[in-house]
């Protein structure tokens, strides 16, 4: 047993009062009926010994594996049904209901042939029962003496079913295609009346083309409760605006199976999915009330949103908010209630520490204090407490997010596997493993006043967009890695310049100097002595690298493993010291891996020592000769003392050339690093360039879509369009030509002139300081804030501004290129270019920005697009806030119930229409025990009996949205 089991079991234990899908045949004969199969393979075909006393067992064992529920409808028979349904009674896991098939002989208006009528009652009931409904009817025998052909004549279809209802059953319309299918009587009835009536082929053409919604209408009228069809296909003719009923409206349709024989049960693409709470008719009838979300066939059964959260657990102590809670969620629509004070935001508050999201805290909206009083929260009713969250990833494993809340950590989440394993998880959210959307209490409202959040938001809608944003990134962290780059060779050059009193600014005095000196005479005389001093340079440039090798050798040091472990283990518990002493230390073999190293250490040391000396003696030998050439020199020049002069001042200007030229060597090797990184950065901010543009053109492709899909949820209330410029989020763009005064540079009374609008609206920070650096500075003329025409930038201005900020030039002294100022100028201009800008991309409601409409209109707009984003689980506190009722009925509820079978959606709210037309599968119903305490009262799905009371009681007009759910579904 690991340590989660508890909870695990704990949380499915939960989930079995949660709605779902189940596998379920409403129309399969038994052994009973007189057109049982008995040629199957199978020995249970044999029909008297399924129908020998006490064989329901076997008759149920060879159903369960392939369904949950059944209902048996003979043909006018049932007691092996009740039988058999009486069975299962015992258990939860399988239910069989029983049922009729019944021959019923519709009014003349319709055939004068028979229908197969389908009378489904609750689970166990007796053949008596199934009696009643006959009363008053054609002599019909019992049970026990049926044939299975006799009719139920003398009584219209809409009385039959509504005796049907009255008996607490239901009634479904069997295969209604066939020849004993009621589409197929009422289609050909018509078309014989109008034979009679129609003068010509066109409009009895047309007349029969109305049939099928008169035939829908005519159902929806006798309150059948399904139809049964042939072809999964065949419920798009059963959604329809009925103006009987003055609503959209749908009939349930199940798929025909009428099993006859034990081989036809291992049928698939025969079963129909409804989603129940309870096995049970009265979670049938539930689930058919909903055939939109609840009734499904293989064809189009949705997959279970994954990833998603399974549950979450707070465990505290006395003095907690909650002491212990454990709350469930199921796959799809997850709602928390409760009153004021239960505890609903606590838990989505544990939720946002324990993915991370606390650290983004101070995004949200300062004005409001948002952030405040989000972690004031916290600190009351979550502190010391342990949160675990149960995740299930995209790969269907389990894991387990586990955190201890302590208000000066913005995260301490660690990550485990069911076992218990610990996994190496740094950040849950940064992986990508575990995500999830959440939305606080009035943060949906904030969105509304952020376009780059719009944006970001609408960027989700766009899969195309995930690699190309990635790559935008990476490339913004290269350009930003390159300006630290950079920024260390400028502080080599600089250093360059420093060296020996700035002798490397002398190097044009000296060389004019030594030119000067070295006459071709003179340069004939000193040949021999200059190829000497070269070789000696050479030798010395090699004797430095080894003493410099040998300095960093030196230094490294074997003994380096355990350099800090004493001190570490000073304070420490003995059972960690004698882990380490008596048990690591051999275990790694820090002793004869320290020897090694130093062998080898030593082993370099002494080939570096011989060639060292080697060197120095050639060294020697090189001085030797210079010294010769020297000596030469001098006793040549003896008696001649204007040579010895020159040979002496030719000689020190040389020396101080050659110094001065050893540095400037050194600089231009410096500077040609930086001029290879400079073209390196320029690429990167080409292709950064480059990417911009293919994110704007790839949200341009997709926003008339996405308009498309926003206002598919209003059904013209209101209309949602997307404001969208290409690059023209240029806000911090526009601050940083302002704040480093870079746009001050082109004119006096710059800010009053615009000039910093009139350049973000013609570049992007990389183009405008390519304008700067390079040769297109004509770009910058005539340029001028979008509404201002007559704020011209000029050429002198332009010119001016480029040699304001020319971050290079031409050290005359030195004869080398420079960086001016130091390198100032340079770093300013990498910093702009580094800069963000973006596409401007907001949501517009009738036309106008929901930045500056009601918190209610914001509130409106924002919801759809939260919703759509993606297949993640979105956690949301209160999304009615701000929200009219009119509009939390019409449209968040639609919503919800279209999106929660594509993904997990988990809401803390106040509101019973999202509860209640939401058809929330799971309902937590919070108490406040006290002012500083809250309870789990119940749990389950909105099917259940305490969950409907509770949602009446607690929730203000509860009773309100029942009544406009019965009117809406017509119930």
């Amino acid at each position: 047993m690991t340590q989660y089991d508890d909870l695990l079991r704990a949380l499915d234990d939960s989930r079995k009062r949660t709605s779902r899908f189940r596998r379920v045949a409403l129309h399969l004969h038994s052994p009973d009926s007189h057109d049982w199969n008995k040629t199957g393979d199978k020995a249970l075909n044999d029909r008297s010994k399924l129908l020998a006393p006490g064989a329901e067992a076997e008759f149920i064992a060879a159903l369960q594996p392939h369904f949950d529920l059944v209902v048996i409808t003979d043909h006018m028979k049932c007691s092996y049904a009740s039988r058999v349904s009486k069975a299962t009674l015992a258990g939860d896991a399988f239910r069989v209901l029983p049922g009729m098939e019944v021959n019923f002989r519709p009014e003349a208006a319709l055939s004068a042939l028979r229908l197969h009528l389908l009378a489904i009652m609750p689970e166990g009931a007796t053949p008596e029962q199934f009696s009643r409904l006959f009363a008053r009817l054609a002599a019909i025998p019992d049970d026990a003496r049926r044939s299975g052909q006799e009719e139920v004549t003398g009584i219209g279809i809409a009385e039959w079913v509504k005796r049907i209802h009255d008996e607490g059953g239901i009634c479904i319309a069997a295969h209604v295609d066939s020849s004993q299918g009621i589409r197929r009587h009422f289609r050909q009835t018509a078309r014989d009346m109008m034979k009679m009536i129609a003068a010509d082929e066109e409009e009895n053409g047309q007349q029969e083309g109305e049939i099928s919604d008169e035939l829908k209408e005519y159902l929806l009228g006798v309150e059948f409760d399904a139809v049964e069809v042939a072809k999964a296909s065949d419920d798009r003719h059963y959604r329809w605006f009925s103006k009987l009923a003055d609503r959209d409206v749908s009939i349930p349709v199940t798929m025909k199976l009428d099993a006859h024989c034990i081989e036809d049960f291992d049928c698939e693409e025969r079963v129909t999915w409804v989603k129940m709470t309870k096995l049970s008719l009265q979670g049938l009838r539930a689930a058919l009330k909903f055939p939109e979300t609840r009734v499904r066939f293989k064809t189009d059964l949705p997959t279970p949103p994954s990833p998603r959260l399974l549950g979450l657990e707070i465990v505290g102590d006395k003095n907690s908010f909650f002491e212990k809670v454990r709350v469930a969620f199921a796959e799809n629509l997850n709602c928390l209630i409760g009153p004021r004070g239960s505890g609903k935001s606590t838990i989505v508050e544990a939720l946002r520490y324990v993915f991370g999201y606390n650290r983004t805290l101070d995004e949200l909206d300062t004005g409001n204090k948002l952030s405040d009083r989000i972690r004031d929260m916290q600190v009351a009713n979550l502190t010391g407490c342990l949160l675990r969250v149960v995740y299930q990833t995209q790969a269907k494993d389990t894991r387990v997010l586990e955190a201890t809340f302590d208000p000066k950590e913005n995260y301490a989440t660690k990550v485990y596997a069911a076992d218990g394993e610990p996994l190496n998880v740094a950040d849950v959210e940064a992986c990508g493993e575990y995500p999830v959307r959440l939305f606080g209490w009035s943060e949906i409202e904030t969105l509304g006043r952020e376009a780059p959040r719009q944006r970001d938001l609408l960027d989700r809608l766009v899969p195309e967009l995930t690699l190309v944003k990635q790559e935008r990134d990476q490339l913004r962290r290269q350009l930003h890695a390159s300006r630290s780059e950079i920024e260390k060779v400028i502080v080599d050059l600089r250093t360059h310049f420093a060296q020996q009193n700035g002798l490397l600014r002398r190097f044009t005095e000296y060389k004019t100097a030594f030119e000067k000196l070295n006459t071709p005479q003179v340069k004939q005389y000193f040949a021999s002595l200059d190829v000497a001093q070269a070789k000696h340079r050479v030798l010395d440039l090699v004797s430095r690298n080894v003493a410099d090798l040998q300095s960093r050798l030196a230094a490294l040091d074997a003994a380096s493993f355990r350099k800090g472990v004493v001190a570490l283990l000073k304070d420490a518990q003995q059972e960690l010291r004698d882990w380490w002493l008596t048990d690591e230390l051999a275990k790694l073999k820090v002793v004869d891996a320290e020897t090694d190293v130093q062998k080898h250490l030593s082993a370099a040391a002494e080939v570096l020592k011989n060639f060292a000396e080697l060197l120095g003696q050639h060294i020697a030998l090189a001085k030797q000769g210079i010294e010769s050439v020297e000596a030469q020199l001098r006793a040549a020049f003896s008696d001649d003392s204007f040579m010895q002069r020159s040979a002496d001042l030719r000689a020190n200007a040389e020396r101080r050339l050659r110094e001065a030229s050893a540095l400037r060597d050194e600089y231009l090797r410096t500077w040609a690093v930086f001029k290879e990184k400079w073209i390196a950065r320029k690429g990167m901010a080409e292709r950064l360039t480059a990417c911009h543009e293919r994110i704007a053109g790839i949200r341009s492709r997709y926003n008339a879509g996405i308009e498309r899909t926003l206002n598919s949820y209003f059904a013209g209330r209101m209309r949602i369009s997307l404001s969208f410029v290409a690059g023209g989020d240029t806000r911090q763009f526009a601050d940083t030509l302002v704040k480093q005064k870079l746009a001050s540079a082109f004119a006096m009374q710059y800010k009053n002139r615009r000039i910093a609008d009139a350049l973000v609206s013609a570049f992007n920070p990389i183009t405008f300081v390519d304008a700067l650096v390079g040769k297109e500075v004509n770009r910058l003329i005539g340029l001028h804030p979008p509404d201002e025409p007559a704020n011209k930038i000029t050429a002198q201005e332009a010119e001016r501004a480029r040699e304001a900020w020319r971050p290079w030039a031409k050290d005359e002294a030195a004869d080398v290129g420079c960086l001016v100022e130091d390198g100032s100028r340079l770093r300013t201009l990498m910093q702009l270019q580094e800069v963000e800008w973006d596409d401007h991309e907001s949501i517009l409601l009738n036309d106008r920005p929901v930045g500056e409409l009601s918190p209610g209109q914001r509130s409106s707009a924002m919801l759809p697009l939260i919703a759509l984003t993606e297949p993640t689980p979105l956690v949301i506190d209160q999304p009615e806030d701000n929200l009219d009722n009119r509009l939390v009925g019409q449209v968040l509820t639609d919503i919800l119930a279209s999106l929660k079978e594509k993904r997990q959606i988990i809401v803390c709210t106040h509101n019973p229409n999202i509860v209640v037309s939401g058809d929330a599968e799971q309902v937590v119903v919070l108490d406040a025990i006290s002012d500083r305490k809250g309870a789990v009262l119940h749990h389950g799905s909105i099917d259940n009996d305490d969950i409907v009371q509770s949602v009446i009681e607690i929730m203000e007009g509860g009773a309100d949205a029942f009544r406009a759910r019965r009117q809406r579904y017509g119930l």
